[in-house]
């Protein structure tokens, strides 16, 4: 059995968390990914790009007050200035 299949579509990747749908695309097609080409047009390390292609999700930092801030605030209010 011979199957001809002609997709032609355009696909852009800009960021890393765009990865791993580009992982599930290359994978129902049977084709490889060039890793190293991909780590050069998004600037960082193939070895990112393999962790991201794994499915990595970086953890989201949390906005800390600073402790000292808020001693300064209490300063500042209590005695006019420190």
């Amino acid at each position: 059995m011979y199957i001809s299949i002609n997709v032609e579509s355009d696909f852009e990747f800009k960021s890393l968390e765009d990865l791993p749908k580009l992982k599930q695309l290359i994978e129902h097609l049977k084709m490889k990914i060039n890793k190293n080409q991909l780590a050069r047009d998004l600037g960082v390390d193939r070895r990112t790009i393999d962790k991201y292609l794994n499915g990595f999700i970086p953890k989201r930092t949390r906005k800390k007050h600073s402790k000292l801030m808020n001693t300064m605030k209490y300063c500042g209010t209590t005695f006019g200035r420190c």
